[in-house]
């Protein structure tokens, strides 16, 4: 069996690559990190101009048709880069979700997404309700609606917000200026920018209801699946470079003058860090097919197995390098350590390990992926 990646994939992961190497050092993303606006002109423009807003959407919503193969080829080379451009929070999230929800008002915003004139951010995670997204704690109730929202991953800047919430027993996707709400921003733990959002009796008209329902959770289910898919991406990017950088790193330091990368437990090290990067490979190839799967219990057992394989495998990989690195591996000045904690984050964003084997396990029990 061929396991070549397509030519188009490929052309776009090395437009990708070269982009980022020459608009993104780590010095840029150091810089950012005390930034409370994570766009960059310059370089969202550069993103336009490379077709990347219009990639992973459909030719009949106005964008070019591209696969989740093709975006996870970016997706990888911006964690490889450390990059915290919102690309994924500002354009691929609220647009993969207004594409499913396929209504006339949310594929009119699609296209102002596409076109880089619309700023959205998606919202779907409630305080102590953990990874559930299909039972919101939020109520509307007589056109009112008030309560919070948090970790709604916007790059600081977002102008609009898709915010879930229950209509009776209906689950029901609102859009809405985020000037509506109390905003309070912060930054995560891979350095990212999100906002906790705070809805008092916030008035909610009809025309601000995208769509209720089993459309809804569809919608939503669809959404959470792609985005699980993308943080497998972003971990595999990173480990990548851990991996060469703890090689690079081996080869070069010396103890007892020699290179550490000669003494055999090292190598042993190296290659188990090598073993689990080939399967990460694997598991990455395998997601990116299936994860658009019409099929929902192809898509969960995909995409919930790959998360939890994901949450331990890159997390061992980062642990491993920073182990080989020594004491130098926690410092700021060198990025094994921030590529450990955009591990992390990716590893418990969408749910952590454990809730996707419950996930994987209940497939097939539920016709919502076990959520």
């Amino acid at each position: 069996m061929d396991f070549k990646l397509p030519e188009n994939t490929t052309m776009i992961a090395d437009t990708a690559r070269r982009y980022l190497k020459d608009n993104y050092s780590f010095d840029t993303y150091i810089a950012q990190l005390d930034e409370s606006n994570h766009l960059d002109e310059g370089r969202w423009q550069a993103m336009t101009d490379l077709g990347w807003f219009g990639l992973p959407f459909a030719e009949s919503v106005g964008g070019y048709g591209g696969t989740l193969l093709d975006v996870s080829a970016i997706v990888q080379e911006m964690g490889a880069a450390l990059c915290l451009d919102p690309y994924v929070d500002l354009i691929v999230s609220p647009g993969k979700l207004l594409e499913h929800v396929s209504t006339s008002t949310s594929l009119s915003l699609l296209e102002k997404v596409i076109a880089g004139d619309a700023r959205v951010a998606c919202g779907f995670y409630d305080r102590h309700a953990g990874y559930n997204i299909l039972k919101p704690s939020l109520r509307l109730n007589s056109g009112r609606l008030s309560g919070q929202k948090h970790i709604v991953s916007d790059g600081g800047c977002a102008d609009t917000v898709l915010l879930s919430a229950m209509s009776g027993d209906e689950l029901v996707i609102i859009v809405l200026p985020i000037e509506a709400c109390d905003v309070e921003r912060y930054r995560l733990l891979d350095g990212s920018r999100a906002a906790s959002l705070t809805l008092d009796d916030v008035e909610i008209s009809e025309e601000m209801i995208l769509c209720r329902g089993e459309d809804a959770k569809q919608a939503v289910l669809a959404w959470y699946d792609y985005l699980c898919a993308l943080d497998c991406a972003r971990m595999y990017g990173a480990s990548r470079q851990v991996f060469q950088s703890t090689l690079e790193y081996a080869q070069t330091r010396k103890q007892f003058g020699t290179a550490i990368g000669s003494f055999q437990v090292i190598q042993h090290y190296l290659v188990d860090l090598f073993i689990d990067l080939q399967q990460l490979e694997s598991m990455l190839l395998m997601v990116s097919v299936k994860a658009e799967s019409d099929c929902i219990s192809e898509r969960v057992r995909a995409t919930a197995g790959a998360k939890a394989y994901y949450a331990s495998q890159a997390v061992i990989i980062a642990q491993q390098g920073i182990q080989i690195h020594g004491g130098v591996g926690v410092t700021e000045e060198l990025n094994i350590g921030h590529y450990f904690r955009l591990i992390t984050h990716c590893s418990l964003s969408h749910g952590d390990r454990e809730h996707h084997i419950t996930r994987f396990s209940q497939v097939g029990d539920s016709a919502h992926g076990g959520i």
